[in-house]
């Protein structure tokens, strides 16, 4: 559980526990407001009355009307959105109110010895109580029907974020899925080439490839640090050393304070893969790595000597890599290729300086 949804479940069970005991003291605040303004209202009109009998009409009329809410809730989350529906509602609630707030009153009265406070049930009773439950009924309605378009709004908005991320991370994984087959379609062509001739370098390469294949199909998050970069890229390497020999002269110049930085699961793999074939002619091939920061940017450099125009690589290789960068980090990442003046090229990675933080 995370640290927000901790402190958020205690919260929920102090409203769940305390809930009633607030919605009582709102219903006394709002009779002994109402009662006050009553008798305030008499006081600057020099028709000075009593304070209690105002006092238990209004207490009388709030817990009356509260006691009546949850129903008006319930019926109006599962009631048609009809006028006809409303009117039927509210005519039921006003009559059921205004009866309970006489009875009330008759009793409470009476136990007091003040029956001339008391008042029957008489028709213009009814009546003068239906504006003011007209009132708060429009308001409780109009505000129930915006709460609960907030919250379908906000639930909406929480699938939606849902299936963009689900489908996010779906792309991602077809994405980093396709860097298998396509590293083990090129290095067992490559073992094919050498059984029958080197034998031994290519059982060293099948053993290579198993220790890699068994690395890369273990893992399960799209991100992970840059020193586990580092360890797959030499298991890479020693496969290829294996089928060049000493041929390929690979140097990969890593800076160790950058070795816990967030980078992309096996993003270096097909770059280098790319450099390799272009690094040279033959069994003479030469590679660069190199990764740096600048500023906020975590930069990796992978620089062959190869001739001619730089060439967009195998298959899925850059491509790849560009659509994992943008999924995962939008326009703060991308990759490019360039011509270096002195012959071959460089790729360069770029993406946001984040540490890896174990959770």
């Amino acid at each position: 559980m995370r640290t927000g949804e901790h402190r958020a479940a205690p919260a929920r069970s102090w409203i769940r526990r305390f809930a009633p005991w607030l919605w009582v003291g709102i219903l006394l605040a709002i009779g002994l407001l109402r009662a006050s303004n009553r008798y305030l209202v008499g006081v600057a009109n020099d028709q000075t009355s009593p304070f209690l009998p105002k006092l238990i009409e209004e207490l009388t009329g709030a817990f009356s009307f509260g006691a009546f809410l949850p129903v008006l809730f319930f019926a109006l989350r599962r009631m048609p959105a009809t006028w006809y529906a409303h009117l039927g509602l509210f005519v039921g609630l006003s009559l059921a109110q205004t009866s309970l707030m006489i009875g009330v009153r008759w009793i409470v009265f009476g136990m007091l010895d003040m029956p001339g406070y008391a008042y029957p049930p008489t028709v213009w009773r009814y009546l003068m109580e239906a504006p003011t439950q007209l009132f708060f009924y429009v308001m409780i309605a109009t505000g129930l029907w915006l709460v609960d378009r907030y919250r379908e709004g906000k639930a909406r908005e929480l699938r939606s974020a849902q299936l963009e991320s689900a489908l996010s991370e779906a792309r991602l994984d077809a994405l980093r899925l396709q860097l298998n087959p396509h590293f083990l379609f090129n290095t067992l062509n490559a073992v094919s080439e050498l059984m029958y001739d080197r034998p031994r370098v290519a059982d060293e390469m099948l053993s290579r490839i198993g220790e890699l294949l068994r690395a890369t199909l273990s893992a399960t998050a799209q991100e992970h640090p840059l020193a586990n970069e580092w360890r797959l890229l030499s298991l890479y390497l020693d496969i290829q050393r294996a089928r060049f020999g000493e041929g390929l002269d690979a140097v990969v110049d890593g800076d160790a304070s950058l070795d816990d930085m967030r980078v992309p699961f096996l993003v270096l793999q097909p770059l280098v893969e790319n450099a390799i074939e272009h690094g040279g002619t033959g069994d003479d091939r030469r590679v660069r790595i190199g990764a740096n920061r600048e500023g906020g940017k975590l930069i990796v450099r992978i620089r062959d000597f190869g001739g001619g125009e730089p060439r967009a690589g195998h298959g899925i290789g850059l491509r790849n890599v560009d659509a994992r960068l943008r999924h995962l980090y939008g326009d703060a990442a991308g990759v490019r290729l360039d011509p270096v003046p002195d012959g071959g090229s460089q790729v360069t990675l770029w993406l946001p300086a984040h540490r890896w933080e174990l959770a």
